[in-house]
């Protein structure tokens, strides 16, 4: 019958060796699936707190009858005029898409914390806005294409 050897220097070595592969093979496998996840939800919270804004500069042309590219003007005029219970429906009862509605998280994109690019042109003859996300998940509406007027680019 053969003799069992003591557990040694070089099995201990071999385990922790063991351990650290296959912690670095978990490590592979999850982190690319992660940032996948992350990214995916950046881009939908992104393109939710888009279209909240677009609402926004709906109802604001309704009122004023031009666009704003100031986002404090935006929600102050709507606050005002706007009976509490259309904006409440419009806006502060919804959610986005994993938070919920405040003035302050519409303001920035998700990812970057980087604001919105809001651009108006109120020189042509029909006047119109576009929103931009600074992370490249899209846009809302175009300067010069009447036919993406008030369409976010997620929807064509």
């Amino acid at each position: 019958m053969a003799h069992k050897q003591p557990f040694g220097i070089v099995d201990v070595i071999l385990i922790v060796v063991i351990l650290g592969l296959t912690y670095v093979l978990f490590r592979v496998i999850n982190d690319p699936g992660q940032k996948l996840a992350f990214e995916e939800d950046m881009k939908w919270e992104s393109r939710a707190r888009m279209s909240a804004l677009r609402a926004a500069q709906v109802e604001y042309f309704s009122i004023m009858r031009s666009y704003t590219a100031d986002i404090d003007s935006l929600f102050i005029v709507l606050q005002d005029s706007m009976p509490q219970n259309r904006f409440d429906s419009l806006f502060t009862m919804s959610s986005l898409y994993l938070t919920p509605f405040n003035f302050d998280s519409v303001r920035h994109a998700p990812k970057s914390q980087q604001p919105y690019e809001i651009a108006v042109d109120d020189t042509s003859e029909v006047p119109r806005y576009r929103i931009s996300d600074p992370d490249g998940f899209g846009y809302v509406s175009s300067l010069t294409d009447p036919d993406e007027h008030n369409k976010a680019s997620w929807e064509q």
